[in-house]
């Protein structure tokens, strides 16, 4: 048996992981702020979900205790790990920010997925199960956009956070790896596009995507991250800047 954690699935990528997913006849522990839903297609896998706020980092070891009574572990194949839950805002320029919306973002963004990587890993650790932890990261890393600071420091952090992990993982620890997933058409994407342009002037740049027919769909781009989850060579490369 296969098992997922996965943060951030009331929509966009994260709730087209669950949908394929239960579809292959896997199990999903969905973690999204709004209420869990029971109804997810007519998937063959098992769900469970659990309604969290991230950002209440003193909770998550207790989060990540519950969801791992769930599994069975003499069983499992295989149990994995996706950060994939985000908060784009604050969308302005440093010193236009205010000190809540700053912490808000790190502690979605980069504290919640170390946390409950810590706490998987510990957990797991005698586990005979084949071990994985996706992060999703992102191209501003490298693509520098001006307005979005928290958000591209706090994946920049997660990316540095996959290689320190991956370097301490001997032969037989988890495989982890950060993945860039490309332009994706998500909720993320649509409050960048309709961010006030005043303190957002990269706001028409985003419109310019939509308009252009660049934007992925949330379904293709989960197929090719279940891919390369599932493959042999998961965990080689610690950082993935294209799927």
């Amino acid at each position: 048996m296969k098992y997922f954690i996965i943060t951030g699935t009331s929509r966009g990528i994260g709730l087209a992981l669950i949908r394929q997913l239960l579809a292959s006849g896997h199990t999903v522990l969905g973690i999204s702020r709004s209420p869990a839903r029971s109804e997810h297609g007519d998937g063959r896998g098992v769900f469970y979900g659990f309604e969290y706020d991230l950002s209440r980092w003193e909770g998550l070891e207790a989060l990540m205790d519950r969801m791992l009574a769930c599994i069975d572990f003499p069983r499992a194949q295989m149990v994995c790990l996706i950060n994939n839950a985000a908060v784009i805002a604050p969308l302005s320029r440093m010193g236009e920010c205010s000190a809540e919306a700053i912490a808000h973002n790190m502690q979605v963004n980069l504290l919640a997925p170390m946390i409950l990587t810590s706490s998987f890993m510990e957990r797991t650790r005698s586990s005979k199960a084949d071990r994985r932890i996706l992060n999703i990261s992102s191209a501003s890393v490298k693509h520098l956009i001006s307005g979005m600071s928290c958000y591209t420091a706090a994946k920049a952090g997660l990316d540095t956070f996959a290689r320190s992990v991956g370097l301490e993982q001997g032969d037989d620890g988890v495989r982890i790896a950060s993945v860039w997933p490309g332009i994706i058409d998500t909720e993320l994407q649509e409050e960048a596009r309709g961010a006030d342009t005043v303190r957002f002037p990269s706001a028409a740049m985003f419109s310019s995507f939509k308009d252009k027919g660049m934007l992925s769909t949330p379904d293709d781009t989960a197929s090719k991250l279940i891919s390369l989850l599932m493959s042999e060579s998961f965990g080689n490369q610690p950082v993935i800047e294209q799927i």
